[in-house]
């Protein structure tokens, strides 16, 4: 979450069209606290419908030529693609689009996830039964075929030697991945927004890298995830 942006033109920009959106859609959006995204591109608030039914909505913004892609489109492929993942995924109810003066909107209306985050700090401490269930869900996305790319090939032969130090290994298998698996993205809900394929090494290496945050100053217990197509749980 990050402060307001510093321009106070799209700080009025933003929240004038959040507030014409949630019109749009028959939603009241709840005093309180707003959150902003990076450099004000998104801006999110809790709602409810006319119902009462906890809502959130999100409000992106781009330049109209470049208002597509993975992350324009995100929410909305993944809410085709799994639904709410068997209650792993706050399912998406609405969007709405508009574009103003060179500048594209979405507008994404979302059941609210009503469990606190994950953490409010990067030094986690899960019981087992979380992980089990993380891989649970993984598996499961993992078993989805896609045509949307989360890693590129060139981005592993680019980085992993930069960042690595070692060549680039083969590629064992391409599968579908969250793409996004750290702290700060996850509660007991999954948000798929940044789904894709990706090496299969580099799967393992972003629930590493979740991992490693968890381990505090103690050294990090490993715990691997199933390979695709074998759920279970994973192994210390």
């Amino acid at each position: 979450m990050y402060s307001p942006p510093p321009d106070p033109n799209t700080e009025q920009r933003m929240r004038t069209h959040h507030a014409r959106t949630a019109k749009s859609l028959d939603v009241q959006v709840e005093p309180g606290a707003e959150f902003w995204g990076w450099a004000g591109r998104t801006l999110g608030a809790a709602a409810r419908t006319t119902t009462g039914a906890p809502v959130w909505l999100r409000l992106v913004s781009a330049p109209e030529d470049k208002a597509a892609g993975k992350f324009w489109d995100g929410a909305l492929d993944a809410q085709h693609t799994f639904g709410d993942l068997d209650g792993h995924r706050p399912a998406l109810l609405a969007v709405h689009d508009a574009v103003d003066d060179g500048t594209a909107y979405r507008a994404e209306l979302s059941a609210r996830v009503d469990e606190p985050v994950l953490s409010d700090d990067p030094i986690l401490q899960l019981p087992d039964s979380w992980w089990n269930d993380l891989a649970v869900t993984l598996a499961k996305v993992s078993a989805v075929s896609t045509d949307r790319v989360a890693v590129r090939q060139q981005y592993m032969d680019r980085a992993i030697p930069e960042f690595v130090g070692i060549p680039v290994p083969a590629a064992p298998c391409w599968t579908t991945a969250h793409s996004d698996v750290h702290w700060a993205n996850l509660c007991a809900d999954l948000g798929l927004g940044g789904v894709g394929t990706c090496s299969g090494g580099v799967r393992r290496c972003h629930s590493l890298r979740l991992h490693v945050a968890s381990g505090g100053r103690r050294r990090p217990r490993p715990r691997r995830f199933p390979r695709p197509g074998q759920p279970g749980r994973p192994r210390r």
